[in-house]
């Protein structure tokens, strides 16, 4: 019971230092282009990415984090720590992952399934 209470208190004190994106706001100010990736020119997997989703024809809107104002406030307002990150609608994906990146636009209909290939 202890142990319950304890972790309790734990997962209570981190939803309270999580801040919640506000995703509303975040679009109202970086736009409503339905896949977004924040990245830098000199970041490998950000590389990687763009090539994957070119491979993918998904169009995307890229905004560098560095040289942007507008790429800073998105960073910041998703309170990153790395990069690529991928908007996929109000979805985000942190980092290089391909299978995470395909498998929400895929579920946005950005891409076809495999069975509609």
């Amino acid at each position: 019971m202890i142990r319950a209470l304890a972790l309790g208190l734990i997962l209570g004190l981190l939803s309270a230092c999580t801040q919640e994106v506000d995703m509303v706001g975040l679009r109202e100010q970086i736009g409503d282009d339905p896949v977004i990736m924040l990245s830098t020119s000199t970041c490998g997997y950000c590389k990687r990415l763009r090539a994957d989703l070119a491979d993918w024809n998904v169009e995307f809107r890229d905004i560098d984090v560095e040289s942007s104002r507008l790429g800073q406030y998105a960073y910041e307002m998703l309170e990153g720590r790395g990069v690529p990150i991928l908007l996929v609608g109000d979805r985000t994906v942190h980092g290089y992952s391909p299978e995470r990146a395909r498998a929400l636009l895929t579920a946005a209909d950005l891409i076809p399934t495999p069975s509609k290939q």
